[in-house]
């Protein structure tokens, strides 16, 4: 099996359990309504995802805390995160991430 199939699985296999994590709570229920509570927890689900991605993405390297100079995911991460506090919108502030990260990935010659 090629890497970029398997990569296509996994980004599958995650779409559809994240899917699955907010859907099937809401078809249990019906039309009973939900609490605010619950409300409030299931809004936070999509960004505690992102967190823990971005977080190890970002801040580690090999196992290690990776704070250095030499970090350049930093750089579109202070970047990506003004552009999300002004805006307060996640789809602008994921696609954004992902150009601005590319482009620092192309002028640091990763890719």
């Amino acid at each position: 099996m090629s890497s970029s199939v398997l990569k296509l699985g996994i980004i599958l296999i995650s779409f559809v359990g994240l899917f699955a994590m907010r859907y099937i709570p809401f078809v249990l229920i019906g039309g009973k309504g939900t609490s605010e509570e619950f409300e409030r927890f299931i809004k936070y689900i999509p960004l505690g995802v992102f967190v823990a991605i971005i977080v190890k993405d970002i801040f580690y390297k090999d196992g290690a805390l990776f704070l250095s100079p030499e970090n350049f995911k930093i750089i579109p991460l202070l970047i990506v995160s003004a552009i999300s506090y002004k805006f307060k919108n996640i789809g602008l502030s994921v696609v954004s991430g992902g150009i601005i990260i590319f482009i620092f990935m192309k002028l640091n010659g990763l890719i």
